[in-house]
């Protein structure tokens, strides 16, 4: 029983020093440790296909990017188009205002006259 207790904790020993931590949250050192040890370990072809391999994932993402980025842009247009429209609106509401105060003067001073010339005579 003890021969296989430790193979089985070699085994994940191995298995702990191979493979990349899974947590975010993992110290630097530790993935700085395990980067080192897997270039040690890759050979030029290996090498050649981990740039390829994470370029085309930096490739890809950048594009992701883009399209939010111009998904962004579209809206923000939008919104500015929105904007402008409200303050055309905002602009004629208060001519509007403006007119109907000036209405409302011109009808009590009207009135105000006839009242008086009605008094008068």
């Amino acid at each position: 029983m003890r021969k296989n207790q430790h193979k089985k904790a070699e085994n994940s020993q191995n298995r702990n020093a191979s493979s990349p931590p899974k947590e975010h949250n993992s110290l630097p050192a530790r993935e700085q440790n395990w980067m080192e040890n897997e270039f040690d370990e890759l050979t030029e072809v290996g090498f050649r296909r981990w740039v390829i391999t994470n370029s085309s994932e930096l490739k890809e993402h950048v594009l992701i990017q883009c399209k939010e980025a111009k998904n962004v842009e579209k809206r923000l247009e939008g919104l500015l188009t929105r904007k402008t429209s409200l303050q055309k609106d905002i602009n004629d509401l208060m001519e509007l205002k403006n007119t109907a105060r000036e209405l409302w003067k011109a009808h009590t001073s009207s009135n105000s006259r006839i009242k008086q010339k009605k008094g008068y005579q």
